[in-house]
């Protein structure tokens, strides 16, 4: 933990450091380290009218020294003040130059400021009347000042000042850690102090509604500490950077640069909030009028689901998917009016950002889209609902979820079946339960039974097992329909209501037991005699305890022709 920390703020400081160089570095003259607070002119000959009125400061080791107001000749304040800087930097780096008093030397125009022989920089008559002082007078300071700026040049590269500003770096680097430890700590006071009162007191089950809002504030409340202690972080080490980096001649350019450049990006930012408030605004006004509208609709829903209020031909099932779709539609419509308030709208990254997402969902969401249209269709369709017992394709069973994109089925067999909306489309489904509500759905099974035997008898049979099966109705009561007359064989199909289709398996398989039972008592024999046999002596094809005491195997009986021989 320790060494990740240690990376991460080697990065900020990095990082911090290089966004105070970038922005002094197109400012900055590096042979001879004097800057100007304005950028040098695009071209000498021409000069734009803005140009040549706006002021220029010379500026050394990040200290304003003198200010020049007017364009001479070709060149702009600000390069006067450019080329002003470099003859002060020469003097004061030539440490064998006379810079103990620096000579006015009076012109008809102007004043010459010279270092033994070497001019330094003109006061223009110009000059002193937008300082708003005579020429002598603004000479004079401007000599005084830069006097004082050699001094200074030379004083601060001297052994002594460097061993200074290394002393002073080492306590401003403690200080930071000792600032950081003190932050770190009241962190970790607070956090479990928070922790705590988080999860004391009575299980949640049992807490009130106030307790449990205060319980939400307070993880609220350390997310947002946690912000804060970043910021804090970040503006310490900021500080820290000026401070240190302002001990040295050779960095402080770097240092009121890089507070600078912070400051006007948060000046940029508080203008871009301020001017950002009409927006917001609006995208508040709009916000409002969609929370009531969608309140509105949930309450138009509510009373439909109630039933205080009908629609003819809406049914009750219709009333949450339609809410929901209802409620799409209006935040999809709500943001597509915020969208060009958002800041950054209009940028060239975000509709890229737009570009990009709409491509993906073009390419991925095909199937998708064609699941959501079947779902939506399929709701007002009313195929089945929730807990109903289908078959869609080769699957049976009931019915425990139909969202957007899939509808899920739980089989007799507990397995989960998952079938996108399309398939359940494209196919049939047979639902069981929509009729059996009313007055049952009908379960039919077959059975084939030789022409030996009375139909009459056969339809009582099949009727009376069916009466006997667990969950058939009575009334309606069952019925046997002949459904073929065969070569070899009778089919009956036996048809019976029921309220439980889904207990399907265990009706049909107890019916088929009880058809069996009824025939063997009534010794109807439950076969197709699709075949040839000679019986002599065989049983019947029953269980033996059907048999009567005194039953008797039948023998063949054989005709002897008259004229033969009996053998």
């Amino acid at each position: 933990m320790k060494k990740r920390r240690a990376v991460f703020f080697g990065i900020v400081w990095l990082l911090l450091g290089f966004a105070g160089v970038l922005p002094g570095a197109a400012q900055q003259k590096p042979p001879t380290q004097a800057t100007t607070r304005s950028q040098p002119a695009s071209s000498d000959s021409e000069l734009s009218k803005e140009e040549s009125s706006t002021p220029g400061q010379v500026v050394i080791d990040g200290r304003p020294i003198v200010t020049v107001y007017e364009a001479v000749g070709p060149y702009t304040p600000q390069q006067r003040a450019d080329r002003i800087a470099e003859r002060i930097v020469s003097v004061a780096k030539n440490r064998n130059a006379p810079a103990e008093s620096v000579r006015l030397q009076p012109r008809d125009a102007w004043t010459e400021l010279l270092i033994g022989d070497e001019p330094i920089m003109a006061v223009t008559d110009a000059d002193a009347r937008m300082a708003g002082k005579s020429r002598q007078q603004l000479a004079s300071e401007d000599a005084e000042n830069i006097h004082a700026a050699i001094q200074t040049y030379r004083r601060e590269r001297g052994w002594e000042f460097i061993l200074e500003g290394v002393l002073y770096s080492a306590l401003t680097t403690l200080g930071l850690v000792l600032l950081l430890w003190l932050v770190r700590r009241i962190r970790f006071a607070l956090r479990s102090r928070v922790d705590k009162w988080i999860h004391e007191g009575a299980p949640v089950e049992k807490r009130s509604a106030w307790r449990i809002m205060s319980v939400y504030l307070g993880s609220v409340a350390l997310g947002l500490g946690a912000l804060l202690r970043w910021a804090l972080i970040l503006a310490l080490l900021e500080i820290y950077l000026t401070v240190t980096l302002g001990f040295f001649s050779y960095t402080r350019h770097i240092s009121l640069a890089a507070t600078n450049w912070l400051l006007s990006q948060l000046a940029t930012l508080a203008k871009s909030a301020l001017d950002y408030l009409p927006n917001l605004l609006v995208i508040a006004v709009i916000a409002v009028v969609m929370y009531y509208l969608v309140r509105l609709i949930r309450l138009i829903f509510g009373e439909i689901e109630n039933g205080r209020l009908q629609i003819r031909g809406f049914y009750a099932d219709w009333v949450q998917p339609t809410e929901k779709l209802v409620r799409m539609l209006v935040l999809i419509l709500a943001l597509i009016i915020v969208f060009p308030y958002l800041p950054g709208a209009k940028s060239p990254a975000f509709q890229g950002i737009s570009i990009f997402v709409g491509v993906l969902l073009s390419l991925g969401s095909s199937s998708a889209v064609a699941n959501a249209i079947a779902g939506i269709i399929l709701t007002y369709m009313r195929s089945f609902l929730i807990g109903d017992w289908v078959c869609i394709g080769n699957t049976t069973g009931k019915v425990i979820e139909k969202n957007l994109l899939v509808t899920r089925i739980l089989t007799p067999k507990q397995e989960v079946i998952t079938i996108p909306n399309a398939t359940v489309m494209s196919g049939t489904v047979q639902n069981y339960t929509a009729k059996a509500r009313e007055m049952g759905v009908i379960f039919h099974t077959t059975v084939t039974i030789g022409y030996d035997a009375p139909w009459r008898v056969v339809h009582e049979l099949l009727v009376s097992a069916a009466l006997a099966t667990k969950h058939i109705l009575h009334q309606p009561p069952p019925f046997v329909l002949q459904t073929a007359l065969s070569d070899f064989y009778v089919s009956y199909e036996l048809n019976a209501y029921t309220q439980s289709p889904v207990q399907m398996g265990t009706i049909y398989s107890e019916l088929h037991q009880n058809i069996q039972d009824k025939f063997n008592e009534a010794g109807v024999e439950i076969c197709s005699p699709h075949f040839f046999s000679l019986r002599d002596g065989n049983a019947m094809a029953i269980p033996n305890q059907y048999f009567q005491q005194d039953y008797k195997a039948p023998c063949f009986r054989l005709n002897v022709a008259e004229g033969q021989e009996k053998s």
